[in-house]
């Protein structure tokens, strides 16, 4: 199973939504190749990475293709029931505990023009009912103060967290996370730019 794929089974935990297994060990059902080529869905690997297509991170700047270099292993437990388990890259382990800057747009997790947690998503978002991202370009941001909200690219500091089989679902998180940039030019217009949009 590719990692694309896999990250989408991880969001369907993310979601409560159940998916069946099939007869062979760790695979979704609803994620099979055979099922997929009928069911009219776009196929994981042709997902654009999201750097270089919508924006580019300034120097210093944890990208999200960095954070997409894991492997999520599926282990079925029972029907409509499956555990993901991560394994993440050297270079992201080399992140755990560490202070680290991301880039992306907020995802409130509850209404209000402020906000002290989100979610930090690589795409931003176009519906308020819909995760912008699968949980490899997603990361739960606990703040040190409120952040205003925007609908354009933010730049945070924080403290980083691996996430290790957390029942919500997620693979990261971000502790005492401040402010340091705002790019409200950098926003969803419908369709990607012909060029990146580089920060100054």
């Amino acid at each position: 199973m590719s990692r694309r794929s896999s990250a989408g089974l991880a969001l369907l935990s993310l979601l409560g939504i159940g998916v069946a297994a099939t007869s062979v060990p760790g695979i979704a059902q609803g994620f099979s190749e055979e099922k997929l080529q009928d069911s009219g869905l776009i196929d994981p690997s042709q997902i654009p990475a999201v750097h270089n297509t919508l924006y580019e991170v300034p120097e210093g700047v944890v990208g999200w293709d960095t954070l997409g270099n894991l492997d999520v292993r599926t282990e079925v437990v029972a029907p409509l029931q499956a555990i993901f388990h991560t394994d993440y890259s050297k270079e992201i382990k080399a992140l755990d505990g560490q202070e680290v800057k991301l880039m992306g747009f907020i995802f409130p997790l509850e209404g209000g023009l402020e906000h002290e947690r989100f979610l930090l998503t690589a795409w931003p978002p176009s519906c308020p009912f819909c995760l912008p991202a699968g949980p490899s370009q997603m990361v739960e941001v606990f703040c040190e103060e409120p952040i205003e909200f925007t609908e354009g690219a933010i730049l945070i500091a924080g403290r980083f967290e691996l996430l290790k089989d957390d029942p919500s679902g997620l693979y990261y998180r971000m502790h005492d996370a401040t402010e340091v940039e705002r790019y409200d030019d950098i926003r969803w217009t419908g369709q990607l730019p012909q060029q990146p949009q580089v920060p100054e």
